[in-house]
This record gives C-alpha cells, structure tokens and sequence, in this order.
C-alpha cells in the first residue's frame, strides 16, 4: 500500500477550493506532495504556478513510445479536467487534443468517471456528487439525469464502462479505504451494489470485447480483474509506473485491447497505454496533448462508422456456430486478418487472411464460449462463438 494515500479528503466529497498554499512552495515541496496518492484533481492540488515549476522539473525526460495503436477508430474522446474541456485526441498520435465542447461541471466539482458504447450512440459521465449526465460525443451536449441513488455513503463515482456482451452499464465508487462494484439502471437511475472488490482505491474500469471486466487501483499500481457476479477482484499485476490523480481506462472497440489514459506522476505528464490483461503491465503509446499539464478521468474509443447491426449483417458470415473443429468466415470484401479471444479477453488465435473466405482450425481449444474477431477492410467485427 501507499503510503499516505489518505492524506488528503478526497474532492470526490468534500472539497470546496484548491488545497495548495497561498505562495508557490519549494520545489521539494511540491515533490514530496505530488507523491501522496488521491485521485482527485491536480488543480485541486497544486496552484497554476507550481503545476509549471513541475512542468519545467520533468521536461528533460524524454519519453519514447513503445506501442504503436494505428488500427480503426482512431478518436479517443474524453476529458480533460486542467482545463475542464470534452474533447478528443488521436490514438495512434495522442500529442495534440482537440476540444470539442467545454464541460458543465466545474470546479470544486469535477467529472470522476464516463463511459461511451462500441459505436457511440450512447455515453454518460458521472461527477464527484454521482450525478448522471448522458453525453453527445459528437456536439459535447451535456444533459443533466439526475443524482444515482445506492451509491455507498461516502463514496463516489471513479469508474464507469459498459458490458460489451450485453450493453449493460458497470460502475465503481470508492473512498479511498474500500472500492465497490456496481451495476447502473440507466432508466431509475439507481445503482445496485454487486459486491466490494478488496481494492482500496479502484480508479479506472474497462471490459474486454468478451465481457471481462479489469479494474486499475492507484494504491498499489495494479490493474484487477473483476467478477461482474460478485464483485471481488483478483490482482493481475503491476502497470509498471507510480500512477496518480485522475485515471481513465476504456476498451478500444476496434483493435480489442484495453487503453488506459492515465496521469505518471514521475513524468508529471498524461500517457496514453495499453493495458497487458495477463500481466497487468502497461506499454507507452505516448503523451496525451504534450502542450499543457493535463489529467483525463475517462476516455471511450468507440467506432461510430460500425453499428452493431453492421456488425452482424454486413461485414462477415460465420458458420457453423455452434462450432466443431473448424469455423468458416466469409465476406463481400477483403478479410484482413481473424483473431480469436477467450472470455477473459486473452488473444488465442491470429490468423492473416487477405481473401474473401477463410477457413479457421478450432482444434486445439478447449470446449466454451469464445469472440471471433475479423478485420474487413479496415473495420473490425465480433462474434460469440461456442466451441462444441
């Protein structure tokens, strides 16, 4: 555990103005603050100066980017609580962010926690009161639901992400000593506890394109899978970095892996990662918006050009299904590449097609329920599959 990481009341609650001092402190001041662990906002934390004299402190490291995200829905929206703008940046090159729509919610109340659908047609963002607003990723139009009723008493909204395999909306609340898995109704705006994690302070959520729900803590730097039945976590492993204040995860519709938009507090900088499910270990994309400090507490990648009608009807057939040893594919354009997924999200396949048909050997997995993904022409489809 971190220590100290309860030196502070949580804004989610209780702030009311910045906590930082009147005059710029000392550099090794603002160090030794800058590592006591909260996930609230760093405005909250450090005064416009003391933010540039950290800026300055941290622009000598040079960051080189390990990853490389060029596949579909290249849109990451969210946003960026600095400067309290919606917007979006670009997921292959997330250096510069493009501002959409500037947020209602303002400060002392920050926006803790949002989640957009596979092909955007739904988003909603939840603020440190745990009050609902649906969001139009496109216009940046918010609309005011209504407060979440069966929140815990003292927690907030910190985490928020729907269930690709049914559309159903998950959300975790904290308060900094325990964290909560729960399930949202969008229609009576109530939230029903599942069960608590035993993460302490659970940040960010996201699901896999099977449904498997992970979970990062910035207590201990790791990400956790959770069980959507019970709600207890189970620890995956480190992500290989001292993470701090806002944290946003999201699954990348398109290229199947989970993206965490997340604040270094090494670097002093936003970094925008993939996230290794088996390990837990995060890999740099690159910076997020390099001209300014700033935090994201959400992000959604969805893929707006494909419904999930589109889906199902136009970019492949698969057959059979349930499936013996082999499954066929085919499509009215060229097939790129199929890859198939366990339910814990784990890759297990890859297969490269360039054709218009293929033939993919199931033999060598065990019998249950899968996601067979293909490529079509530059657009990504899914299938649950069932091995026999």
């Amino acid at each position: 555990m971190k220590p100290l990481h309860r030196w502070v009341i949580l804004c989610a609650f209780f702030i009311t103005a910045p906590i930082f001092a009147q005059s710029t402190a000392s550099l090794a001041e603002l160090l030794e603050r800058k590592n006591r662990t909260t996930h609230e906002c760093v405005t909250a934390v450090f005064s416009p100066e003391e933010i540039q004299i950290l800026r300055d402190h941290f622009r000598s490291r040079v960051d080189v980017p390990v990853a490389q995200m060029r596949i579909g829905g290249t849109d990451v929206y969210g946003v960026e609580n600095v400067s309290e703008t919606y917007g979006k940046f670009d997921k292959g090159n997330p250096s510069a962010f493009s501002p959409i729509a500037n947020s209602p919610i303002v400060d002392p109340n920050f926006e803790g926690a949002g989640a957009i659908n596979e092909d955007g047609s739904e988003a909603y963002v939840v603020d440190n009161n745990n009050n609902l607003y649906s969001l139009n990723i496109l216009s940046g139009v918010y609309t005011l639901l209504g407060a979440l009723a069966g929140i815990p008493a003292g927690e907030s909204v910190t985490g928020l992400e729907f269930d690709p395999t049914d559309g159903q909306l998950y959300a975790l609340s904290t308060n900094a000593i325990v964290t909560t898995f729960l399930l949202i109704n969008l229609v009576a705006l109530t939230a029903t506890v599942i069960g608590l994690t035993g993460m302490t302070l659970g940040i960010a959520l996201a699901a896999t394109i099977a449904g498997a729900f992970f979970a990062l803590d910035i207590d201990n730097d790791s990400i956790w899978s959770i069980n959507k039945l019970t709600g207890l976590a189970v620890l995956i492993g480190a992500i290989g970095f001292d993470a701090n204040f806002g944290q946003g995860m999201a699954l990348s519709f398109v290229a199947g892996v989970i993206l965490l938009a997340a604040f270094n507090n090494t670097t002093f900088e936003s970094e925008l990662r993939i996230v290794n499910i088996v390990t837990g270990l995060t890999t740099l994309i690159g910076i997020i918006f390099i001209a300014a400090t700033s935090q994201f507490s959400w992000i959604g990648n969805p893929d707006p050009d494909l419904s999930v009608a589109d889906r199902l009807d136009r970019l492949f057939n698969i057959y059979p299904n349930p499936a013996g040893e082999t499954i066929y594919l085919e499509a009215d354009q060229r097939i790129e590449s199929v890859s198939i997924f366990d339910m814990y999200g784990r890759r297990v396949m890859y297969q490269p097609v360039d054709a218009l048909n293929s033939e993919v050997d199931l033999s060598y997995l065990s019998s249950g329920q899968y996601v067979c993904s293909a490529v079509v022409n530059g657009q990504s489809g899914i299938y649950k599959i069932v091995k026999q």
